[in-house]
């Protein structure tokens, strides 16, 4: 009854739940973005897409069923109906349909000479078209007569290997209708067929399980390095979340400390502040106070010249007049000391740099920072010879061959190396004009406004003759100075600094521009010069 309520529904649907219909020949499963190709037979796309690439030497592509061949090979297009029922079967039916289809254990099969259920044959032979157990078999190991028969492993029914209407044994596959036959039925139902013999047909069938095979032990193979690395880079998040814990924790516990040292400086600053200012306020209380009394005395004096009536002790008062007027008190009480010592100690408490080291001011410190840096000649000015270990710039007569990345408007180059770090080089030049600039890398390099300095992802100072000047973003800017045949170059990327300066001892800045750097940047060179002009270079410095 259920059977039938499931075949009625499977009718109602009009879907039929064989799953076999609608499996892959070649992966066993059901069909992922189904193609159906010439003859007929459907696959997924990648599957037959698979079998197929490994055909392609021989230029000829077949069917992994029915084998038939085809020339060229065939554009497959996506089949979109049998798409639609392979979704709704596994939408209606998903626990039906989710395991993967695999082949079922040959049943055993019966001697035809024990009898049914009794003995379980282990060979058929293909000429008398019976089965046998391992004792009925014998007389074919013994009798000469019937060692000449044909003996294969019972595996499954001999009748099933027998055809129904000629009752001979189906030694032909066709490949027209799909089907066993034998040789008389190609004389009449499967005349003009086309067919191949069974073994022929269990060579290729072995072939193409084994290239299948081979395909399976492949994705296994990248399943397992998948997974592999998905389980190694989890280990790599965690090691290195781990890792930037104790990192932080350590910046923070040394940022804590360095703030607690600083406090106690300040506090110490404080506190000697006060003392001279409190020694100071004795001393002047006390000249206050010696100040204050003398001024009484007077006072006292004063009225009592005020209530004389005689002229003569009157007059003592011109005598000591001058002495007043000359009298003057000691110096005012000292300042607050909120009103000017600490506004000095909060400045320079508050522009103290916990995480960068101080800038460097002498050579020997702007050394400590050099970086080896190499050009690279896919960048170049065509015109422009690369050298000296990508070390050098010149001109030259020959053109280089033209590259994507290549400056074809201006003779300039780049270098390979992108910083976001502190950074000092050098440059040694004998031109014209000498450009010395850090670039970002998506910079323009073909148009009018990829010249160093024109567009807002450049920054360059310009040394021609005895002027110098700095150029960014089309806006140029004249510098006092002279210009020096080696320009020492600056970066304090994370503080957003840019310096050139004229290399010597000590070292003359010419210019600082102060910015936000958002990308790596590329120092790069450029030259100007006439092509008459000889000796003309420029080059990257090296460590003295």
């Amino acid at each position: 009854m259920a059977g039938k309520e499931e075949q009625l529904q499977e009718n109602q649907y009009g879907v039929n739940l064989d799953r076999e219909q609608f499996c892959c020949s070649v992966c066993l499963d059901l069909l992922k973005e189904p193609v159906t190709i010439h003859c007929g037979h459907s696959y997924c796309s990648s599957c037959i897409e698979n079998c197929w690439d490994e055909e392609d030497e021989k230029g000829e592509y077949s069917c992994p069923q029915c084998r038939e061949t085809f020339h060229p090979r065939p554009v497959l297009k996506r089949n979109n109906m049998l798409a639609e029922v392979v979704k709704k079967l596994k939408m209606r039916y998903p626990q039906q349909l989710s395991p993967p289809l695999t082949p079922d254990a040959p049943p055993d099969v019966a001697c035809d000479f024990c009898g049914p259920g009794q003995n379980k044959a282990i060979k058929s032979c293909l000429t008398c078209l019976a089965s046998y157990c391992d004792k009925h078999v014998e007389p074919h190991y013994t009798i000469p007569v019937l060692q000449k028969h044909e003996l294969i492993s019972a595996t499954i029914p001999i009748g099933k290997k027998v055809c129904a209407q000629h009752r001979k044994l189906m030694d032909l596959y066709c490949q027209t209708d799909e089907e066993l036959i034998c040789t008389e039925c190609t004389v009449d139902k499967h005349k003009n067929h086309k067919f191949v013999s069974i073994l022929e047909l269990e060579e290729t069938t072995k072939k193409r399980l084994e290239t299948v095979r081979r395909q399976v032990q492949k994705k296994v193979q990248q399943r397992e390095e998948e997974l592999e690395m998905l389980i190694q880079a989890e280990k790599n998040v965690k090691g290195g979340a781990q890792t930037a814990k104790t990192d932080c924790a350590k910046i923070f516990s040394e940022l804590i400390s360095s703030m607690q040292n600083r406090c106690g400086k300040v506090e110490q600053l404080i506190e000697a502040q006060e003392k001279s200012a409190v020694a100071q306020a004795g001393e002047l209380k006390q000249q206050l106070e010696k100040d204050l009394a003398e001024l009484r005395g007077r006072d006292t004096q004063l009225l009592q010249f005020s209530c004389a009536d005689d002229i003569v002790y009157l007059m003592q008062f011109h005598s000591i007049s001058e002495t007043f007027q000359d009298f003057e008190p000691g110096a005012g009480p000292p300042r607050s000391f909120t009103d000017e010592t600490w506004p000095k100690i909060s400045t320079t408490v508050s522009y103290v740099d916990f995480s960068l080291p101080p800038p460097p001011n002498s050579r020997e410190e702007f050394l400590r920072y050099w970086r080896p840096l190499n050009l690279d000649d896919t960048s170049n000015y065509p015109n422009l010879n690369v050298m000296d270990n990508n070390r050098k710039i010149s001109p030259s007569p020959v053109p280089y061959s033209p590259h994507p990345n290549r400056f074809i408007r201006f003779p300039q180059v780049l270098c390979k190396e992108a910083l976001t770090e502190r950074c000092y080089w050098e440059v040694e030049w004998y031109a014209r004009t000498l450009s010395a600039a850090v670039v970002y890398e998506d910079a323009d390099r073909k148009s009018d406004e990829s010249e160093f300095g024109k567009n807002d992802k450049s920054w360059t100072l310009e040394c021609s003759g005895n002027s110098l000047k700095f150029c960014h973003n089309n806006v140029e800017m004249k510098l006092p100075g002279s210009c020096s045949k080696k320009i020492g170059v600056f970066l304090d990327y994370k503080a957003g600094i840019l310096s050139f300066y004229q290399v010597s001892e000590p070292m003359l800045l010419i210019f600082e521009v102060r910015t936000t750097f958002t990308q790596p940047l590329l120092p790069g060179i450029g030259l100007n010069y006439e092509w008459y002009d000889t000796g003309v270079f420029a080059q990257l410095a090296k460590l003295n």
